[in-house]
């Protein structure tokens, strides 16, 4: 099993080695053609193997195919340069439509986490809950994953270290009595923010899904409103 301590330094050095191929075939790309037909076409299989997608792949090519050609460009060196600048475009294009963390409009507000096992919940509920401490936020978590013990276990680690209360039962608890208590404590502790964390459910499992509902339907109890806001994790996979 791979320690948590050294799965930082393993993904960083995935990444370098994907990055350094990309760089590889592009390098060798530009080295051995000219501006021709078998340049763009070589360029269009680099970029859809390095996961681009077809769809961008295929912008991006059409969106330098037409600098090319505006600019008179006849070296492919700089067909790497201007690829460059089309990639950092896209990405500031991106990260200028990320929308911001839910705003804390009554209190508590009541996120409500959900996803399948192992796609990153309790941790992104950890980055969450962090973000909301660095702006002043009172954060209390609810252990609703009942179903594997170990999840449990976890929540409490993360709201250890971000330093947050976490509400918890014993594991096979009634994930909507956990989340009954969590709303209550976070009430009575002024807490800004309720995050729920759920056990994993598919939506082809309707008991689970039924059970998703009942979560909801107990925080009603105390907040007609809540859940405020339905967060679903996907991984990079999915």
């Amino acid at each position: 099993m791979v320690s948590l301590f050294r799965r930082p330094q393993l993904l960083k050095t995935g990444l370098t080695k994907t990055r350094q191929s990309f760089l590889s075939r592009i390098t060798s790309l530009v080295a051995k053609h000219d501006i021709n037909e078998e340049f763009w076409s070589g360029l269009e299989e680099t970029l859809i193997a390095a996961d681009v997608g077809v769809e961008t792949t295929v912008a991006l090519v059409d969106k330098l195919r037409g600098r090319v050609e505006k600019e008179h460009v006849r070296e492919a060196a700089r067909v790497e340069e201007m690829l460059k600048e089309e990639l950092l475009a896209i990405l500031q294009i991106a990260t200028s439509n990320l929308q911001p963390p839910i705003s804390n409009l009554q209190s508590p507000t009541v996120i409500l986490v959900v996803g399948v096992n192992g796609a990153g919940k309790t941790t992104s509920i950890a980055k969450l809950t962090q973000y909301y401490k660095s702006q002043g936020k009172k954060v209390v978590l609810a252990a609703a994953d009942t179903f594997r013990a170990a999840a449990i276990d976890q929540l409490k680690v993360w709201g250890q270290r971000v330093g947050v209360d976490v509400v918890a039962h014993q594991p096979g608890a009634d994930p909507g009595a956990v989340a009954f208590d969590a709303w209550q404590a976070a009430n009575a502790r002024r807490a800004d923010y309720l995050i729920v964390d759920t056990a994993w459910r598919l939506q082809t499992k309707f008991n689970l899904m039924k059970e998703l509902e009942k979560i909801a339907r107990v925080l009603q109890k105390n907040d007609p409103t809540a859940p405020h806001q339905t967060l679903l994790v996907l991984d990079a996979v999915t």
